[in-house]
């Protein structure tokens, strides 16, 4: 894989680096292991909004939205699709009967775990070519990108 330099307007300083090498590296590792997602039958909209629920437990229509960053037609539109499949279910809100809360279901809970063992099996393909010592780098590099979200 390549990396492409920093985009302009970005100063060159190892942070600057470090930080174009892992978007770069993400996504392709992200993309390589999407590709098991085509299993599920459903699109990237369509998962990434189960997952939002399934992970993340219900929310409200403009919740989804501003998770997804879409409109709100466009969020219920998927949520209907979603719905026709069995995957979500949309109720109204216990204290604002306008609300809509959508929830994913049992059925769509089971389609994003199975999903989410896929994707982590394919990575776990990725990582077979990685000697004990390489794989402990990438197990602290991991540790330390998870404390950046506290």
């Amino acid at each position: 894989m390549s990396i492409p330099p920093l985009p302009p307007g970005i100063r060159d300083s190892p942070r600057a680096r470090v930080a174009n090498r892992l978007h770069s590296i993400a996504i392709h590792l992200l993309r390589r292991a999407r590709r098991v997602d085509r299993a599920t039958g459903l699109g990237p909209e369509r998962l990434s909004l189960l997952s939002v629920l399934a992970y993340g437990g219900p929310r409200t229509v403009t919740e989804l939205a501003d998770a997804e960053m879409v409109s709100r037609p466009a969020i219920t539109r998927i949520v209907k699709a979603l719905e026709e499949l069995g995957l979500v279910e949309r109720n109204r809100g216990a204290s604002d009967r306008r609300q809509v809360v959508v929830r994913a279901t049992s059925k769509g809970r089971t389609v994003m775990e199975a999903g989410r063992r896929r994707r982590v099996e394919r990575i776990v393909e990725e990582l077979q070519s990685l000697d004990h010592r390489a794989l402990a780098a990438v197990d602290k590099a991991a540790r330390v990108l998870e404390s950046l979200e506290k």
